[in-house]
């Protein structure tokens, strides 16, 4: 446990909210960020996402593209699990692979940028073998780590559903997962994206 209090929460706080999950920020620290399931979907989410992150441990790889986990904390929401709030080396909200793609200016003025760190992510996530339920543009993040460098960072949906991950210990069904996953992101990007951009960019992070 982080802190033995109870953390007092309120939507002031709040940073963002998904369908099962909602995340505030840390109110005694800018750096970090507190996730509370709201429903029991979201709880499920979360123990899977943690238990993952214990998986990588145990096996010494390296998941830095994902956000660090902290443990457990109280809150007067219930039970919070802390992780690091991903932000630019300046202090500002992390831009998404949506906001980039959604935006005529930021996407052609950055396409070049825009492939390279996609073709980094696949890469990372092949090496170190890290497993995601799905890829989605809002939970792909370019952080600035100075005024001229980027680094891809993912957020949620981590790990794997099934009862029994053979993806979590044996590098061929890590490997298959993680191509098909890279598949059914190109199809979001081809199927939900198509007015914002080419298939250019498709066939250059195949």
């Amino acid at each position: 446990m982080l802190d033995k209090q109870i953390l007092q929460l309120d939507d002031t706080l709040l940073y963002g909210q998904g369908s099962h999950k909602k995340c505030f920020l840390h109110p005694h620290n800018k750096n970090l960020c507190i996730k509370l399931a709201y429903n029991k979907g979201g709880q499920k989410d979360l123990l899977r996402e943690i238990n993952y992150i214990d998986v990588l441990n145990r096996r010494h790889k390296d998941y830095s593209i994902l956000p660090q986990y902290f443990g457990k904390v109280n809150t007067n929401l219930g039970t919070g699990y802390v992780f690091e709030i991903i932000r630019d080396y300046n202090g500002n909200k992390t831009q998404t692979l949506e906001d980039f793609i959604t935006s005529p200016t930021l996407f052609a003025e950055n396409f070049d940028l825009i492939v390279h760190l996609l073709k980094n992510l696949k890469d990372e996530l092949y090496k170190n073998e890290i497993i995601t339920m799905v890829l989605f543009p809002e939970n792909i993040l370019f952080q600035k780590t100075d005024e001229n460098t980027y680094r891809v960072r993912i957020v949620n949906d981590m790990g794997s559903a099934v009862l029994i991950p053979l993806e979590y210990h044996f590098k061929y069904f890590a490997h298959t997962k993680i191509l098909r996953r890279w598949k059914m992101f190109l199809d979001v990007l081809r199927n939900k994206y198509a007015s914002h951009l080419s298939e250019k960019l498709i066939e250059e992070i195949k």
